[in-house]
C-alpha cells in the first residue's frame, strides 16, 4: 500500500472511531479511489453542486516527503455529522454544528498523528487549519459513511506532498558490537489524550440521573388493586447491586449507602459500551 493511500484509509478508520466515541454509533465507512479518469476538480464540483459548498480543512505532518491531508466536506455532510453528535448529547442548538464538525476533524487528525508516529517510529505533531480550496491536482479518495438509517454525502480526502514509507529497520548488530548513537534520534513519546473542545460545550448539559432498585410487570387488574400499604415484590434481592441510570441508559451498578442522612450509591461497576447499548429501551 502506498503511503498516500495509507494516510487516506487510516484517517477513514479513525474517523469512525471518533464518531462512535462522540455519538455512540459507528457508521460503515469506505475509502475508494476515484473511478476512471475522474479529476479532483470535477469530483469537487459535482459533489458541491449536489450537496452544498465544500468546507476544506488541511493537516500537515512533519514527515519525510512533507505529506498533508485535505478533507473536503460538503455542507450537507458536515451538518449531518454535527447534528448526530449534538443530538446524542441532547443538544438542539444548530449554531454549534460547524464547531462540532471541526472538533471531529481535530480529534481524528490527533489520532492519525499518533498512528503515524507508531508507523514512522517518531513523535509526530502536525498542524491543521481551514483552507479556502483544495490543491489543483493531487491524489484523492472518496470517503463514504453509511449509518443504519441513512447514508451521508461523500467526503473527499486529498493527499499532497510526496509521502514516503518509513525506512526499513536494520537487523540487530552481532553480539559484542554496538551501533554508534545517533545524537539526532528522538525517543517516541506516549501522547496523552487531547482535551476535546466539544466536551467543553457538552459539560454543562444536564441529564436526568436515577437509581433503579428493581422492576416488575403487573397486569392492569393488579395495578388497580394497589392501595396505601400494598407491597410490590421486585425482581432484585436486597444484597444485589442497584443500577445507576443516566438519560434512560444504565451506566453503572453499586450499593446503597447513607451519607449524612441521605441515600447514596457507592459505584462498584462501570458498564461497557456494549452493556450500555443493551440496556437502552
Amino acid at each position: 500500500m502506498s503511503p498516500g493511500r495509507w494516510f487516506a484509509e487510516e484517517w477513514t478508520a479513525l474517523l469512525g472511531t471518533v464518531l462512535e466515541s462522540l455519538a455512540g454509533e459507528r457508521p460503515k465507512l469506505a475509502c475508494t479511489a476515484p473511478a476512471g479518469v475522474a479529476t479532483l476538480a470535477a469530483s469537487s464540483e459535482e459533489i458541491s453542486g449536489q450537496q452544498g459548498a465544500i468546507l476544506w480543512w488541511q493537516y500537515r505532518f512533519p514527515l519525510p516527503g512533507e505529506p498533508a491531508i485535505w478533507i473536503g466536506a460538503p455542507r450537507n455532510a458536515w451538518t449531518q455529522i454535527a447534528t448526530r453528535i449534538l443530538g446524542a448529547a441532547g443538544v438542539e442548538d444548530d449554531s454549534q454544528a460547524r464547531e462540532t464538525y471541526l472538533e471531529v476533524l481535530q480529534q481524528s487528525f490527533g489520532e492519525l498523528s499518533r498512528s503515524a508516529g507508531r508507523r514512522w517510529n517518531r513523535q509526530v505533531e502536525g498542524s491543521g487549519n481551514e483552507a479556502a480550496a483544495a490543491p489543483e491536482a493531487a491524489e484523492f479518495y472518496i470517503v463514504e459513511a453509511t449509518y443504519q438509517d441513512a447514508a451521508l454525502p461523500p467526503l473527499i480526502a486529498v493527499i499532497t506532498g510526496t509521502p514516503q514509507d518509513p525506512p526499513v529497520e536494520e537487523p540487530d548488530p552481532p553480539a559484542g558490537k554496538a551501533l554508534p548513537e545517533d545524537p539526532g534520534a528522538v525517543e517516541p513519546e506516549i501522547q496523552s489524550p487531547q482535551r476535546s473542545r466539544t466536551f467543553n460545550l457538552l459539560m454543562g448539559v444536564e441529564l436526568p440521573v436515577s437509581v433503579s432498585f428493581g422492576h416488575v410487570q403487573l397486569p392492569l387488574k393488579d395495578v388497580l388493586k394497589l392501595t396505601a400499604g400494598s407491597i410490590i415484590e421486585l425482581n432484585r434481592t436486597v444484597d444485589e447491586l442497584v443500577e445507576v441510570i443516566v438519560n434512560n441508559c444504565v451506566v453503572a451498578r453499586g450499593e446503597v449507602v447513607v451519607v449524612e442522612g441521605n441515600y447514596g450509591v457507592r459505584i462498584h461497576q462501570i458498564m461497557t459500551r456494549q452493556e450500555r447499548l443493551e440496556t437502552l429501551p
